[in-house]
Protein backbone atom coordinates (compact mmCIF):
# COMPACT_ATOMS: atom_id res chain seq x y z
CA UNK A 1 0.00 0.00 0.00
CA UNK A 2 2.87 2.35 0.79
CA UNK A 3 4.48 1.55 -2.56
CA UNK A 4 1.21 2.26 -4.41
CA UNK A 5 1.00 5.57 -2.53
CA UNK A 6 4.56 6.38 -3.64
CA UNK A 7 3.64 5.65 -7.27
CA UNK A 8 0.68 8.01 -7.06
CA UNK A 9 2.57 10.78 -5.24
CA UNK A 10 5.90 10.63 -7.07
CA UNK A 11 6.01 8.30 -10.05
CA UNK A 12 9.30 9.88 -11.18
CA UNK A 13 11.18 8.08 -8.38
CA UNK A 14 9.38 4.82 -9.14
CA UNK A 15 10.16 5.08 -12.86
CA UNK A 16 13.90 5.18 -12.16
CA UNK A 17 13.50 2.40 -9.62
CA UNK A 18 11.85 0.34 -12.37
CA UNK A 19 14.86 0.99 -14.63
CA UNK A 20 17.15 -0.40 -11.92
CA UNK A 21 15.23 -3.67 -11.54
CA UNK A 22 14.29 -4.15 -15.22
CA UNK A 23 17.64 -5.62 -16.44
CA UNK A 24 17.65 -8.22 -13.65
CA UNK A 25 13.95 -9.07 -13.62
CA UNK A 26 13.13 -12.76 -13.98
CA UNK A 27 10.36 -14.28 -16.07
CA UNK A 28 8.05 -16.07 -13.65
CA UNK A 29 4.78 -17.97 -13.82
CA UNK A 30 1.93 -17.68 -11.33
CA UNK A 31 -0.06 -20.68 -12.44
CA UNK A 32 -0.65 -20.12 -16.15
CA UNK A 33 -0.04 -16.38 -15.85
CA UNK A 34 3.43 -15.31 -16.97
CA UNK A 35 5.03 -12.08 -15.77
CA UNK A 36 8.44 -10.50 -15.23
CA UNK A 37 9.26 -9.92 -11.58
CA UNK A 38 9.66 -7.39 -10.15
CA UNK A 39 9.56 -5.03 -13.16
CA UNK A 40 6.16 -5.76 -14.73
CA UNK A 41 3.98 -5.12 -11.64
CA UNK A 42 5.84 -1.82 -11.22
CA UNK A 43 5.19 -0.93 -14.87
CA UNK A 44 1.49 -1.69 -14.42
CA UNK A 45 1.34 0.73 -11.47
CA UNK A 46 3.30 3.31 -13.45
CA UNK A 47 0.93 2.92 -16.41
CA UNK A 48 -2.09 3.55 -14.18
CA UNK A 49 -0.46 6.58 -12.56
CA UNK A 50 0.58 7.93 -15.99
CA UNK A 51 -3.00 7.59 -17.22
CA UNK A 52 -4.32 9.41 -14.13
CA UNK A 53 -1.61 12.06 -14.43
CA UNK A 54 -2.64 12.86 -18.01
CA UNK A 55 -6.29 13.07 -16.97
CA UNK A 56 -5.52 15.60 -14.24
CA UNK A 57 -2.85 17.44 -16.27
CA UNK A 58 -4.50 17.70 -19.66
CA UNK A 59 -2.17 20.55 -20.59
CA UNK A 60 0.57 17.91 -21.05
CA UNK A 61 -1.29 16.63 -24.10
CA UNK A 62 -0.81 20.02 -25.75
CA UNK A 63 2.95 19.47 -25.91
CA UNK A 64 4.45 18.97 -29.36
CA UNK A 65 5.63 15.48 -28.40
CA UNK A 66 2.05 14.26 -28.05
CA UNK A 67 1.24 15.47 -31.56
CA UNK A 68 4.33 13.91 -33.12
CA UNK A 69 3.79 11.49 -36.06
CA UNK A 70 5.48 8.65 -34.12
CA UNK A 71 3.09 9.13 -31.22
CA UNK A 72 0.09 9.29 -33.55
CA UNK A 73 1.17 6.08 -35.32
CA UNK A 74 1.24 4.26 -31.98
CA UNK A 75 -2.28 5.51 -31.28
CA UNK A 76 -3.38 4.23 -34.72
CA UNK A 77 -1.72 0.83 -34.19
CA UNK A 78 -3.31 0.40 -30.77
CA UNK A 79 -6.72 1.46 -32.09
CA UNK A 80 -6.41 -1.12 -34.89
CA UNK A 81 -5.50 -3.81 -32.33
CA UNK A 82 -8.71 -3.02 -30.46
CA UNK A 83 -10.73 -3.20 -33.69
CA UNK A 84 -9.37 -6.59 -34.82
CA UNK A 85 -9.97 -8.04 -31.35
CA UNK A 86 -13.68 -8.10 -32.24
CA UNK A 87 -12.78 -10.63 -34.98
CA UNK A 88 -10.34 -12.64 -32.85
CA UNK A 89 -10.47 -16.44 -32.80
CA UNK A 90 -9.90 -16.20 -29.03
CA UNK A 91 -11.03 -12.87 -27.61
CA UNK A 92 -9.70 -13.61 -24.10
CA UNK A 93 -6.14 -14.01 -25.41
CA UNK A 94 -6.45 -10.81 -27.42
CA UNK A 95 -7.74 -8.82 -24.44
CA UNK A 96 -4.74 -10.00 -22.41
CA UNK A 97 -2.53 -8.71 -25.24
CA UNK A 98 -4.30 -5.33 -25.27
CA UNK A 99 -3.88 -4.89 -21.52
CA UNK A 100 -0.18 -5.74 -21.67
CA UNK A 101 0.30 -3.48 -24.71
CA UNK A 102 -1.45 -0.61 -22.91
CA UNK A 103 0.80 -0.69 -19.85
CA UNK A 104 3.91 -1.14 -22.01
CA UNK A 105 3.06 1.92 -24.09
CA UNK A 106 2.13 4.06 -21.08
CA UNK A 107 5.04 2.95 -18.88
CA UNK A 108 7.83 2.68 -21.45
CA UNK A 109 6.87 5.11 -24.23
CA UNK A 110 4.65 7.85 -22.77
CA UNK A 111 6.29 8.16 -19.35
CA UNK A 112 9.83 8.84 -20.68
CA UNK A 113 8.32 11.60 -22.85
CA UNK A 114 7.00 13.19 -19.65
CA UNK A 115 9.99 12.61 -17.38
CA UNK A 116 13.19 12.81 -19.45
CA UNK A 117 13.57 16.42 -20.58
CA UNK A 118 17.12 17.45 -19.68
CA UNK A 119 20.68 16.16 -19.44
CA UNK A 120 20.42 15.36 -15.74
CA UNK A 121 17.38 13.09 -16.19
CA UNK A 122 18.97 11.51 -19.28
CA UNK A 123 22.12 10.69 -17.30
CA UNK A 124 20.05 9.27 -14.45
CA UNK A 125 18.17 7.17 -17.01
CA UNK A 126 21.47 5.78 -18.29
CA UNK A 127 23.03 4.96 -14.92
CA UNK A 128 19.89 3.31 -13.56
CA UNK A 129 19.86 1.08 -16.65
CA UNK A 130 23.60 0.54 -17.04
CA UNK A 131 24.71 -0.56 -13.55
CA UNK A 132 22.32 -3.55 -13.21
CA UNK A 133 22.92 -4.48 -16.86
CA UNK A 134 26.69 -4.54 -16.28
CA UNK A 135 26.21 -6.66 -13.16
CA UNK A 136 24.02 -9.10 -15.10
CA UNK A 137 26.64 -9.33 -17.87
CA UNK A 138 29.44 -10.01 -15.37
CA UNK A 139 27.32 -12.66 -13.64
CA UNK A 140 26.49 -14.41 -16.92
CA UNK A 141 30.06 -14.27 -18.28
CA UNK A 142 31.41 -15.76 -15.02
CA UNK A 143 28.68 -18.42 -14.99
CA UNK A 144 29.34 -19.20 -18.66
CA UNK A 145 33.04 -19.43 -17.84
CA UNK A 146 32.35 -22.18 -15.31
CA UNK A 147 30.66 -24.00 -18.22
CA UNK A 148 33.80 -23.50 -20.36
CA UNK A 149 32.15 -20.85 -22.63
CA UNK A 150 30.68 -23.59 -24.79
CA UNK A 151 28.02 -22.84 -27.38
CA UNK A 152 25.60 -25.48 -26.13
CA UNK A 153 25.68 -24.06 -22.58
CA UNK A 154 24.95 -20.41 -23.38
CA UNK A 155 21.21 -20.73 -22.69
CA UNK A 156 21.94 -22.32 -19.33
CA UNK A 157 24.30 -19.43 -18.55
CA UNK A 158 21.77 -16.64 -19.18
CA UNK A 159 19.00 -18.24 -17.12
CA UNK A 160 17.16 -17.07 -15.10
CA UNK A 161 17.99 -13.42 -15.71
CA UNK A 162 17.16 -13.54 -19.43
CA UNK A 163 14.61 -15.70 -21.24
CA UNK A 164 17.18 -16.92 -23.77
CA UNK A 165 20.54 -16.01 -25.27
CA UNK A 166 18.86 -14.01 -28.07
CA UNK A 167 17.09 -11.59 -25.72
CA UNK A 168 20.28 -11.27 -23.68
CA UNK A 169 22.48 -10.54 -26.68
CA UNK A 170 20.07 -8.08 -28.29
CA UNK A 171 19.55 -6.17 -25.04
CA UNK A 172 23.25 -5.64 -24.30
CA UNK A 173 23.85 -4.73 -27.96
CA UNK A 174 21.21 -2.03 -27.60
CA UNK A 175 22.84 -0.71 -24.41
CA UNK A 176 26.30 -0.56 -26.03
CA UNK A 177 25.84 2.80 -27.90
CA UNK A 178 24.79 4.46 -24.62
CA UNK A 179 28.09 3.41 -23.03
CA UNK A 180 30.08 5.14 -25.79
CA UNK A 181 27.97 8.28 -25.28
CA UNK A 182 28.28 8.28 -21.48
CA UNK A 183 32.06 7.82 -21.61
CA UNK A 184 32.31 11.31 -23.08
CA UNK A 185 30.53 12.89 -20.11
CA UNK A 186 33.55 12.58 -17.81
CA UNK A 187 37.27 13.47 -17.97
CA UNK A 188 39.64 10.56 -18.57
CA UNK A 189 40.94 10.49 -14.98
CA UNK A 190 37.43 10.10 -13.51
CA UNK A 191 36.53 6.70 -12.10
CA UNK A 192 33.23 6.73 -14.00
CA UNK A 193 35.09 7.28 -17.29
CA UNK A 194 37.36 4.31 -16.58
CA UNK A 195 34.39 2.13 -15.57
CA UNK A 196 32.65 2.91 -18.86
CA UNK A 197 35.85 2.54 -20.87
CA UNK A 198 36.54 -0.96 -19.57
CA UNK A 199 32.88 -1.92 -19.83
CA UNK A 200 33.01 -1.63 -23.62
CA UNK A 201 35.34 -4.64 -24.19
CA UNK A 202 33.35 -6.59 -21.56
CA UNK A 203 30.10 -5.97 -23.46
CA UNK A 204 31.72 -6.80 -26.81
CA UNK A 205 33.10 -10.04 -25.40
CA UNK A 206 29.69 -10.87 -23.91
CA UNK A 207 28.00 -10.25 -27.27
CA UNK A 208 30.47 -12.58 -28.97
CA UNK A 209 30.10 -15.24 -26.28
CA UNK A 210 26.30 -15.10 -26.59
CA UNK A 211 26.72 -16.90 -29.94
CA UNK A 212 23.78 -14.95 -31.35
CA UNK A 213 24.12 -14.31 -35.08
CA UNK A 214 21.61 -11.44 -35.13
CA UNK A 215 23.45 -9.60 -32.35
CA UNK A 216 26.79 -10.04 -34.14
CA UNK A 217 25.27 -8.57 -37.28
CA UNK A 218 23.68 -5.71 -35.34
CA UNK A 219 26.97 -4.86 -33.59
CA UNK A 220 28.74 -4.56 -36.96
CA UNK A 221 25.78 -2.61 -38.35
CA UNK A 222 26.07 0.03 -35.60
CA UNK A 223 29.23 1.47 -37.12
CA UNK A 224 27.80 1.27 -40.63
CA UNK A 225 24.58 3.02 -39.66
CA UNK A 226 26.47 5.77 -37.84
CA UNK A 227 28.12 6.52 -41.18
CA UNK A 228 24.68 6.43 -42.84
CA UNK A 229 23.37 8.92 -40.29
CA UNK A 230 26.42 11.18 -40.52
CA UNK A 231 26.27 11.43 -44.30
CA UNK A 232 22.47 11.75 -44.50
CA UNK A 233 21.97 8.46 -46.36
CA UNK A 234 18.89 7.13 -44.53
CA UNK A 235 16.48 7.62 -47.44
CA UNK A 236 18.75 5.56 -49.72
CA UNK A 237 18.97 2.77 -47.14
CA UNK A 238 15.18 2.71 -46.86
CA UNK A 239 14.80 2.48 -50.65
CA UNK A 240 17.38 -0.33 -50.93
CA UNK A 241 15.83 -2.27 -48.02
CA UNK A 242 12.33 -1.92 -49.48
CA UNK A 243 13.35 -3.10 -52.95
CA UNK A 244 15.37 -6.01 -51.53
CA UNK A 245 12.50 -7.15 -49.29
CA UNK A 246 9.89 -6.99 -52.05
CA UNK A 247 12.23 -8.74 -54.50
CA UNK A 248 12.98 -11.57 -52.05
CA UNK A 249 9.30 -12.10 -51.25
CA UNK A 250 8.35 -12.22 -54.94
CA UNK A 251 11.17 -14.66 -55.72
CA UNK A 252 10.58 -17.05 -52.83
CA UNK A 253 6.79 -17.20 -53.32
CA UNK A 254 6.66 -17.41 -57.13
CA UNK A 255 5.83 -20.96 -58.26
CA UNK A 256 6.47 -22.18 -54.68
CA UNK A 257 10.22 -21.60 -55.08
CA UNK A 258 10.65 -21.96 -51.31
CA UNK A 259 10.09 -25.73 -51.63
CA UNK A 260 13.41 -26.05 -53.49
CA UNK A 261 15.19 -25.15 -50.26
CA UNK A 262 13.37 -27.66 -48.08
CA UNK A 263 15.87 -29.56 -45.88
CA UNK A 264 16.19 -33.24 -45.09
CA UNK A 265 14.33 -33.83 -41.82
CA UNK A 266 16.98 -36.26 -40.54
CA UNK A 267 19.82 -33.79 -41.19
CA UNK A 268 18.11 -30.79 -39.57
CA UNK A 269 19.39 -30.92 -36.02
CA UNK A 270 20.61 -28.66 -33.21
CA UNK A 271 24.40 -28.37 -33.35
CA UNK A 272 26.31 -28.13 -30.09
CA UNK A 273 29.49 -26.92 -31.80
CA UNK A 274 29.62 -23.27 -32.97
CA UNK A 275 31.40 -23.93 -36.27
CA UNK A 276 28.93 -26.67 -37.16
CA UNK A 277 26.09 -24.34 -36.18
CA UNK A 278 27.32 -21.61 -38.54
CA UNK A 279 27.98 -24.02 -41.41
CA UNK A 280 24.56 -25.60 -41.04
CA UNK A 281 22.96 -22.16 -41.20
CA UNK A 282 24.25 -21.62 -44.74
CA UNK A 283 23.46 -25.20 -45.73
CA UNK A 284 19.86 -24.89 -44.43
CA UNK A 285 20.45 -27.71 -41.94
CA UNK A 286 20.38 -25.65 -38.74
CA UNK A 287 17.26 -26.39 -36.73
CA UNK A 288 16.52 -22.82 -35.61
CA UNK A 289 16.89 -21.48 -39.16
CA UNK A 290 14.72 -24.16 -40.75
CA UNK A 291 12.11 -23.84 -38.00
CA UNK A 292 11.87 -20.14 -38.81
CA UNK A 293 11.12 -20.96 -42.45
CA UNK A 294 8.60 -23.55 -41.27
CA UNK A 295 6.68 -20.90 -39.35
CA UNK A 296 7.16 -18.13 -41.92
CA UNK A 297 5.59 -20.30 -44.64
CA UNK A 298 2.70 -21.13 -42.30
CA UNK A 299 2.31 -17.41 -41.54
CA UNK A 300 1.97 -16.51 -45.23
CA UNK A 301 -0.66 -19.22 -45.75
CA UNK A 302 -2.48 -18.14 -42.61
CA UNK A 303 -2.48 -14.53 -43.83
CA UNK A 304 -4.00 -15.60 -47.14
CA UNK A 305 -6.99 -16.99 -45.22
CA UNK A 306 -7.38 -13.92 -42.97
CA UNK A 307 -5.86 -11.03 -44.95
CA UNK A 308 -7.51 -7.96 -43.41
CA UNK A 309 -8.06 -8.62 -39.70
CA UNK A 310 -5.92 -11.70 -39.01
CA UNK A 311 -6.79 -14.25 -36.35
CA UNK A 312 -6.58 -11.75 -33.51
CA UNK A 313 -3.73 -10.44 -31.31
CA UNK A 314 -1.93 -13.19 -29.38
CA UNK A 315 -3.53 -15.95 -31.48
CA UNK A 316 -0.80 -17.07 -33.90
CA UNK A 317 0.29 -20.07 -31.82
CA UNK A 318 -3.21 -21.52 -31.60
CA UNK A 319 -3.86 -21.18 -35.35
CA UNK A 320 -0.71 -21.74 -37.41
CA UNK A 321 -0.25 -25.52 -37.21
CA UNK A 322 -2.81 -26.41 -39.87
CA UNK A 323 -1.05 -24.10 -42.37
CA UNK A 324 2.43 -25.57 -42.01
CA UNK A 325 4.33 -27.38 -44.78
CA UNK A 326 5.71 -30.74 -43.63
CA UNK A 327 8.75 -30.42 -45.93
CA UNK A 328 10.16 -27.87 -43.44
CA UNK A 329 9.24 -29.74 -40.27
CA UNK A 330 11.96 -30.13 -37.63
CA UNK A 331 12.42 -31.96 -34.34
CA UNK A 332 11.15 -28.88 -32.43
CA UNK A 333 8.09 -28.19 -34.59
CA UNK A 334 5.75 -29.38 -31.84
CA UNK A 335 6.57 -25.97 -30.26
CA UNK A 336 6.22 -26.92 -26.60
CA UNK A 337 7.39 -23.47 -25.49
CA UNK A 338 4.58 -21.86 -27.57
CA UNK A 339 6.85 -19.34 -29.26
CA UNK A 340 5.54 -17.34 -32.20
CA UNK A 341 6.56 -16.79 -35.82
CA UNK A 342 10.02 -15.23 -35.17
CA UNK A 343 9.39 -12.24 -37.42
CA UNK A 344 7.40 -9.28 -36.12
CA UNK A 345 6.11 -8.24 -39.55
CA UNK A 346 4.68 -11.70 -40.15
CA UNK A 347 3.30 -11.80 -36.61
CA UNK A 348 1.34 -8.61 -37.26
CA UNK A 349 0.29 -9.88 -40.67
CA UNK A 350 -1.20 -13.07 -39.28
CA UNK A 351 -2.69 -11.71 -36.07
CA UNK A 352 -3.87 -8.23 -37.12
CA UNK A 353 -3.96 -8.30 -40.90
CA UNK A 354 -2.42 -6.25 -43.69
CA UNK A 355 -3.43 -2.80 -42.30
CA UNK A 356 -1.41 -3.46 -39.12
CA UNK A 357 1.74 -4.25 -41.11
CA UNK A 358 1.26 -1.16 -43.28
CA UNK A 359 0.87 1.00 -40.16
CA UNK A 360 3.96 -0.55 -38.57
CA UNK A 361 6.05 -0.02 -41.72
CA UNK A 362 4.90 3.61 -41.86
CA UNK A 363 5.91 3.92 -38.20
CA UNK A 364 9.40 2.62 -38.99
CA UNK A 365 9.75 5.05 -41.89
CA UNK A 366 8.74 7.88 -39.56
CA UNK A 367 11.19 6.70 -36.91
CA UNK A 368 14.23 6.47 -39.21
CA UNK A 369 13.48 9.63 -41.21
CA UNK A 370 12.76 11.53 -37.97
CA UNK A 371 16.08 10.34 -36.56
CA UNK A 372 17.88 11.53 -39.69
CA UNK A 373 16.16 14.94 -39.87
CA UNK A 374 16.65 15.52 -36.13
CA UNK A 375 20.33 14.57 -36.38
CA UNK A 376 20.75 17.04 -39.24
CA UNK A 377 19.15 19.94 -37.33
CA UNK A 378 20.37 19.71 -33.74
CA UNK A 379 23.58 21.05 -32.20
CA UNK A 380 26.84 19.11 -32.28
CA UNK A 381 26.37 18.05 -28.65
CA UNK A 382 22.83 16.81 -29.23
CA UNK A 383 23.88 14.91 -32.37
CA UNK A 384 25.68 12.44 -30.07
CA UNK A 385 22.46 11.75 -28.18
CA UNK A 386 20.32 11.40 -31.30
CA UNK A 387 22.90 9.08 -32.88
CA UNK A 388 23.02 6.93 -29.73
CA UNK A 389 19.24 6.55 -29.60
CA UNK A 390 19.07 5.82 -33.34
CA UNK A 391 21.75 3.12 -33.17
CA UNK A 392 19.93 1.46 -30.28
CA UNK A 393 16.74 1.45 -32.36
CA UNK A 394 18.55 0.08 -35.44
CA UNK A 395 20.09 -2.76 -33.39
CA UNK A 396 16.59 -3.64 -32.24
CA UNK A 397 15.01 -3.45 -35.71
CA UNK A 398 17.60 -5.74 -37.28
CA UNK A 399 16.96 -8.42 -34.69
CA UNK A 400 13.21 -7.90 -34.78
CA UNK A 401 13.12 -9.28 -38.33
CA UNK A 402 14.29 -12.64 -36.93
CA UNK A 403 12.34 -12.57 -33.66
CA UNK A 404 9.24 -11.05 -32.06
CA UNK A 405 10.73 -8.52 -29.65
CA UNK A 406 8.40 -5.50 -29.47
CA UNK A 407 6.49 -6.95 -26.51
CA UNK A 408 9.54 -8.66 -24.98
CA UNK A 409 10.64 -7.56 -21.53
CA UNK A 410 13.92 -5.60 -21.45
CA UNK A 411 14.41 -5.57 -25.25
CA UNK A 412 11.01 -4.22 -26.27
CA UNK A 413 10.95 -1.96 -23.24
CA UNK A 414 14.22 -0.24 -24.17
CA UNK A 415 13.04 0.09 -27.79
CA UNK A 416 9.89 1.92 -26.67
CA UNK A 417 11.87 4.17 -24.32
CA UNK A 418 14.25 5.09 -27.13
CA UNK A 419 11.29 6.01 -29.34
CA UNK A 420 9.99 8.26 -26.54
CA UNK A 421 13.40 9.91 -26.26
CA UNK A 422 13.57 10.37 -30.05
CA UNK A 423 10.14 12.04 -30.00
CA UNK A 424 11.35 14.48 -27.35
CA UNK A 425 14.55 15.32 -29.25
CA UNK A 426 12.62 15.77 -32.48
CA UNK A 427 10.11 18.04 -30.72
CA UNK A 428 12.92 19.96 -28.97
CA UNK A 429 11.42 18.98 -25.62
CA UNK A 430 14.83 17.90 -24.28
CA UNK A 431 17.38 20.55 -23.40
CA UNK A 432 20.69 18.71 -23.17
CA UNK A 433 22.75 21.84 -22.54
CA UNK A 434 20.84 22.45 -19.30
CA UNK A 435 21.51 20.60 -16.05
Amino acid sequence: LLFIALVILNFRVVFFLMLIVMPVSVESYLGSFGTDLPSEPIVILLAISTFLYLIFHKEELNRISFKHPIFMMFVALFAWSIFVTFYSTDVALSVKYLLAKAWYLLGFFVLPIILIRNKKSFQLFFWCLFIPTLLSVLYIVIKHGTLHFTFDNVTKAVHPVYRNHVNYAVFITMVLPFIFLAKGWYPKHYLRHKLLKYSIPIFLAAIYLSYTRGAWLATAALLVYYIVLHFNLTKYILIIASVATIGFCLYILKDNTYLKYAPDYEDTIYHEDLSEHLNSTFEMKDMSTVERFYRWIAAVKLFQKHPMVGVGPNNFVTNYKKYTVTAYETYISDNEEKSTVHNYFLLLLTEQGLPAVVLFIILLFFVLTTAQSTYNLVSVEQKKYVATITLCIVAFLLNNTLSDLVEANKVGSLFLMCLGLLVNFSSQEIKIDEA
